[in-house]
Parts: C-alpha cells; structure tokens; sequence
C-alpha cells in the first residue's frame, strides 16, 4: 500500500499551448542537457543565465485535429524540477551512439531532446543511454541536441553533468546465463554487449559536488545482508556479482548553498531470469538500507562506509523497474516497503496531458494505470510504473507528473511498436527546506 500523498502534493499543473509535434515519442532515447535558460515566464528556481532562445508558447493548431496539444508551465519561483527518463538511446556496438551525436540529425535523438525540452527539468536523470564515449558523449548529446530547440522547444544547455563507468556490458568471466559458453550481454555484471551499453546520466543547471559523489556500482551483491541472490548462483558467481546490474550513484547537488543529494539508478529487469527478479528486489532495498542509520555494510568506491548522513535533503530517482500494485514482472514487495518509509514523500505522478490532446488512440485505464510510466519488457501490451521521482519528506512537493504523449492502440502503448522501450518521463517540483 502507498503513503497517502500530502495535500501540497496536489496535481496543479497549468497546462499551455504548443504543437503536437513538441510530444512524439514514437521513439527511444536517451539525455543531457540541464543548465540555464531563459523564458518569458519565471525561472525555476534562481540560476545562472544563459542565452539559450526560448520558443514561443502560442496556441498552435495541430496538424490531424485542429486541437492544442498542452505543454507543461515551468516550476513555481524557488521550486526545483527534477525528472528522469529512461530514453533507450542504445545501439548494438560501442560508439556507434557517440558517433551519431557527434552531429546534429539522428532522429531519435532529436525526439528525446524535444521531450526534455518540453518538461525543462533542472535537474534530469538520463537513463537507458549508452556512455561509451564518456564525457565526450555526454557533451555532444547537451551541444548538438538539447541545446538546440526542437519543434516549438526552446534549446535547453546543462553546464553541470556526470556520468562515471556502468556494470552493464562489463565481461565477468563466468556463463552466468547458463548457456553453456562464457560471453556474451547475458554473462556480464549487467546485462549489455559493451561496457557502457544502456547506462545513466545526470545533466543539472546546478553544480555537482563530483568531489562528494558517491559510487556504489562496485559493492558486492554477496555483502548485502539478508539478500535474495538465488541458490544455485555459485561461489564463484557470489564472489564477483555486484548489487548494481547498471550503477547506484550518490551525487550531491548545490541548489543556492542547499546540498540536495541525488540518488540515481536503474535496477535490472525483472522479466531476465530468475536472477534479475532477485537482483530488482534488493537493488530496490539498498535505497531504504541506504537512509537507515544502523546500515553499517554499505561501502562506496572510496572505501568509505555508511549510510547517508542523517538530515540530509535527497531525491530518488531512475528507473527502479517494479510496480507497487504488483503490474509488470517484478515482485511488489521491495518498492513497497520503499514507498511506505517514513524517510520518503512519493508524489504520485500522474499523466499531465490527456492522450486525446494527440488525438492518437487511448491508455489503459485500469486502477492505477494513471502512474504507469513504460510497457511492460515481455512485449505483451500491459503497461506499469517503472521510473520514480522520490522527495525526502522534509522537502515540500508543489507539483509532479507523468508527461502524456499519446497512445496508439495500433503500434503498441505511448504509440511505439511493443520493440521500443522508451518510457514516459517522470518529474517533480519541489521545494528544498532551510
């Protein structure tokens, strides 16, 4: 069961005009770009200027059916927006992404910038993009693609990113899928044919700590207590299996002199065997573990142990794969718990624009269907809530959502074939206490 949304939590949000095409997602994608801009309106939250064009926000007629699509207004004066996205901007080989945005044109890349474009998060959690290329690609992505204004979207810059090594696509030296070879996407740490492949970024308008970061990617899944790890995983496979099949990141945030700490991952796919199940549930856990002051096996790339620091302001956020109501394969009990911790305010994002807005067929319409956020990974046409945008409860939440593009029921959910995974992006406003 859920915590109760607070009453400040109430979906408000004032919905403007722009085209339809501000919202394709027919597509997969991925990231960057969080930094400055300037509007007509009020910024989000007091940061450095830019001078990145804005587009105008008319009314615009669509194309099909002569309607407004609406577009989300920016965050209340002192709110900060923080979303995630889980774009699947991937490709089959290492560089073939950094190559293709190493030049403005590549056509889901362009939709994904057109998407963050249109929700300006401040902060943005890019998962499902692959990093081979390091800083070098993420720099691309942010110059050639989100800083270009796409559609009726003004460019939006991000001075800060980070991005560090993934355990997706990293060989481990053992059949682990039990195929009987060694090798291969389903025998690495994480699932993926290159280091890098399908990994995270985080783009802010704000400064990075990179000094104060915290990696856990490396911590062995063996030295979680209790863990769920299957029993006919070996010694050997114990020994070398991390918890993170991508990564799990602390990175603080400078927010006007306030520290938010940013708790980023993206948990591995339930649907994947039995091992990914188990994987799903305690990578879920270890963000609870991780707010738990008597957590004492939680070791980051440093050496240095512990929790976070009691009264700190953070925000989870990624691609946790896991749905409370127990929609899609993962088991509900670890994001429940999650949920229902004191430590956590969950918004309750819902769908910010009608699908009729697009005027391209309907969403499900079940209980709970409202906070679904991707299709299912078996292909099959069931959708459920996979990515999240959690606040610490000491922060004030003053708006969130699930940005709406539209269903098709004849290409499969959000108006992709069942193939493409992009889900919709997650965001939240909130407001950091003194």
């Amino acid at each position: 069961m859920q915590k109760t949304r607070p009453s400040f939590g109430v979906q408000k949000t004032v919905l403007i005009a722009a085209t339809a095409g501000c919202l394709a997602l027919s597509f997969a994608s991925p990231q960057q770009a969080a930094a400055t801009e300037t509007s007509n309106d009020q910024t989000v939250c007091p940061a450095p200027s830019d001078d990145v064009e804005t587009a105008d926000t008319s009314t615009v007629e669509t194309a099909s059916e002569g309607e407004t699509a609406p577009v989300l207004e920016e965050a209340e004066e002192n709110a900060l927006r923080v979303a995630t996205y889980d774009a699947n901007l991937t490709r089959p080989s290492a560089g073939e992404l950094f190559e293709e945005l190493s030049a403005p044109g590549t056509e889901d890349a362009t939709e994904v910038a057109n998407v963050i474009q249109t929700v300006r998060p401040d902060v943005l959690v890019l998962t499902g993009i692959d990093i081979h290329g390091g800083d070098e690609l993420v720099d691309a992505f942010n110059t050639n693609y989100l800083a270009v204004g796409q559609g009726d979207n003004g460019g939006i810059s991000y001075p800060y990113s980070y991005t560090a090594q993934s355990n997706a696509g990293v060989e481990s030296g053992a059949d682990l899928d039990r195929d009987g070879t060694i090798g291969g996407p389903g025998d690495a740490l994480g699932y993926g044919d290159f280091p890098g492949q399908s990994s995270m970024i985080i783009y802010s308008r704000y400064p990075i700590d990179t000094e104060g970061v915290r990696d856990f990617t490396s911590l062995p899944w063996s030295k979680m207590p209790g863990n769920n790890i299957p029993e006919d995983v070996t010694d050997l496979e114990r020994d070398i299996l991390p918890l993170a099949s991508v990564s799990h990141w602390d990175v603080p945030v400078d927010v006007e002199g306030q520290t938010v700490h940013v708790l980023a991952s993206s948990a591995a796919d339930a649907s994947n065997r039995e091992k990914g199940s188990a994987r799903n549930q305690d990578q879920i856990r270890f963000w609870q573990d991780y707010l738990d002051e008597d957590t004492d096996y939680i070791t980051d790339h440093r050496g240095d142990r512990g929790p976070l620091a009691d009264g700190e302001q953070f925000v989870i956020a990624g691609s946790l794969k896991a749905d409370p109501q127990g929609d899609g394969p993962a088991n509900p009990d670890a994001i429940n718990s999650l949920l229902e911790s004191d430590e956590i305010t969950d918004p309750q994002p819902t769908r910010t624009l009608a699908s009729s807005a697009l005027g391209g067929g309907a969403l499900p319409d079940g209980p709970g269907d409202r906070y679904h956020t991707a299709p299912s990974p078996t292909g099959d046409s069931d959708s459920y809530r996979a990515d999240y945008v959690l606040v610490s409860s000491d922060m004030t939440v003053t708006d969130s959502g699930v940005l709406d593009t539209g269903g098709d029921v004849a290409n499969g959910f959000f108006g992709m074939q069942p193939t493409n995974g992009a889900n919709h992006l997650v965001w939240a406003d909130t407001v950091i206490s003194d």
